[in-house]
């Protein structure tokens, strides 16, 4: 069964809540992030390559975000617009989004929107990245290789060039040498670990794993923890849980 990722754009907690419950009956769908602003909608949305929108009209500045919403949402993610009154619904179809729900919706409502959802997505054979992901299957990349989905782009990251690693959920942030800000994988950090390890990654904190040749300095602080300061000047905590990472040095 095909998964699909789920952005919940709301800046009402409970409603965000009532969504993550009944998406709780549809196992094929995963809700990957959550916007509270309408500033980083978008961004999320084409950083997490996201499947599916649900956005309430609560977030949006004026009418004219809808038009932003299409011209700058991947094309194949489907966007479903919550609003309180059926006469908001015109909007919806307007922009040929996927759905109108009247929100709070009651879960048959809920689940129509599923289905159509479903089918919608389902009649797409391939979607963009599982194409993409086709095609560079196809050339020579080493085990050392790191196919990532950046910002509605596809990015081929040499693992000789991440520095450390943070973890956060279900993504990890890469940082890059040469790169001021990181970039977002959908990957664990025990995965990671593990895929790294052969290059001299080493975990030190429950979120941190990072080339042990980068470090420059080991600092011990009064918790019992040391404060890591790698070759580019960037600071990490090295915590206790994890001092025989560094056997042999301290």
């Amino acid at each position: 069964m095909r998964k699909f990722s789920l952005v919940i754009a709301d800046e009402k907690e409970s409603n965000k809540s009532v969504l993550k419950a009944l998406l709780k009956e549809h196992a094929n769908f995963e809700a990957i992030a959550l916007a509270f602003d309408w500033s980083e909608v978008i961004s999320i949305v084409n950083t997490m390559q996201a499947d599916v929108l649900f956005i309430n009209h609560n977030l949006l500045p004026d009418l004219d975000a809808l038009e932003t919403l299409t011209q700058e949402c991947p094309e194949y993610t489907q966007i479903v617009y919550l609003g309180e009154s059926e006469a908001e619904a015109i909007y919806a179809f307007e922009h040929d989004f996927a759905d109108y729900l009247l929100f709070p919706c009651d879960r048959n409502r809920f689940n129509k929107c599923i289905k159509k959802l479903s089918s919608r997505l389902n009649n797409n054979k391939q979607l963009p990245f599982e194409n993409i992901q086709t095609l560079i299957s196809q050339l020579n990349t080493s085990d050392q290789t790191l196919i990532v989905k950046d910002s509605g782009r596809i990015k081929l990251i040499d693992c000789n060039d991440i520095i450390w690693v943070g973890g956060a959920g279900n993504y990890v942030e890469l940082y890059l040498v040469n790169e001021d800000r990181p970039t977002l994988h959908r990957e664990t950090l025990s995965a990671m670990e593990t895929k790294l390890a052969d290059l001299g990654f080493i975990r030190i904190h429950r979120s941190v794993i990072v080339r042990k040749k980068c470090i420059a300095e080991l600092k011990p602080t009064d918790s019992g923890d040391y404060q890591v300061t790698l070759r580019n000047g960037h600071q990490l905590s090295l915590s206790r849980r994890y001092k025989s990472s560094m056997t042999g040095i301290i």
